[in-house]
């Protein structure tokens, strides 16, 4: 019988396609994204206790120690809490991150597909089906917290990889890109963290009513980042990164009409040196506003690139794509 559990879960950096992965659009327009997960994780310990919940998530400032009777009363909007509570099941549970909330690397639903699987693994040692996984924690963030998400977030962190999702009305379609694909990308791509964090639930509600809203010219935009989306895959799948560089420019501007707060000054600064230095192209990521900043290049200009934004305090960060999903292991 185990005593301990640790869990990883991969963000991700999305390339293309975000907006059209909210059911409220693509429910009656279909959607497509294509993202990949990287080796930066939400990590998870998990020990069982007699009878005390405990909650230490230093990162946020979250730590929490009582009897589920007390803890209960706690107001707050502590994911981590809420998910130990629900369960029922007396432990402490410690909660870190290599990256910030807020800047753009999906780090609330990664959280999310961690909680999930940790949770799941403690009633139930049968693995969970990754769609699945993203499913429930799509859920927990959407329906529970009432947070404005789309659903590409989960899926990275649950699957792992680098993938082309289709939504579609009905289903989810999930489809891998192939290894060498993968390796290509990451050779020609460059992700610096802007200095800055953002609140992501403010633009995405935004951004949401405007679809609820039937807002035309947002339908027309997300219908035309679904046609880029699509148009991208076909030139990753032939290796033509320059197209892809050139396709992210266009999906880039089109995100800057999604809402207000999507880009700034600055950011459009660090988006004007990057192309002038040699990229392809160049795109915050997440919902905009601060966080990472990706920028597609052949090598031979990367070391021009990294220059020109280590200028304007833009600190490069290194990564891989993480080939797995969400992964629990046990201790006893």
């Amino acid at each position: 019988m185990y005593n301990k559990l640790t869990a990883i879960a991969p963000h991700r950096i999305s390339i293309c396609g975000g907006g059209t992965d909210f059911p409220s659009f693509y429910k009656q327009h279909d959607g497509a994204v294509i993202n990949f997960a990287i080796t930066r994780y939400s990590k998870i310990k998990l020990r069982k206790l007699k009878n005390k919940f405990i909650v230490d998530a230093s990162d946020v400032n979250e730590y929490y120690n009582g009897t589920k009777e007390e803890l209960i009363k706690v107001k707050n909007t502590s994911m981590p809490l809420y998910t130990i509570l629900e369960k029922g099941i007396p432990s402490k549970i410690s909660v870190k991150s290599d990256v910030q909330p807020g800047s753009g690397l999906g780090s609330s639903g990664t959280l999310a597909v961690n909680l999930v699987n940790v949770f799941h693994h403690v009633s139930n040692k049968k693995k969970i089906d990754p769609l699945e996984l993203s499913e429930r924690a799509y859920k927990l963030e959407a329906d529970i917290f009432k947070k404005a998400v789309g659903k590409q977030d989960h899926m990275p962190a649950a699957f792992g990889g680098f993938n082309y999702i289709e939504y579609k009305k009905n289903k989810i379609i999930v489809i891998p890109f192939k290894k060498k694909i993968s390796n290509n990308l990451t050779e020609n791509c460059l992700l610096f963290y802007l200095g800055m964090t953002r609140d992501a639930d403010k633009i995405l509600r935004r951004q949401e009513k405007r679809v609820q809203n039937n807002s035309s010219e947002m339908i027309d935009v997300l219908k035309t980042m679904n046609k880029l989306t699509r148009n991208m895959k076909k030139d990753l799948d032939h290796g033509n990164f320059k197209d892809v560089g050139n396709t992210l420019e266009i999906a880039w501007e089109l995100k800057k009409k999604f809402t207000k707060g999507v880009s700034n000054r600055f950011i459009d600064k660090v988006h004007d040196i990057a192309i002038d230095s040699g990229a392809y192209g160049a795109k915050i990521t997440g919902a905009g506003g601060g966080g990472h900043f990706l920028v597609i290049a052949e090598k031979s200009h990367h070391k021009n690139i990294i220059k020109n934004l280590h200028g304007v305090e833009c600190k490069r960060v290194l990564f891989n794509v993480s080939v797995k999903g969400a992964v629990v292991n046990y201790e006893k």
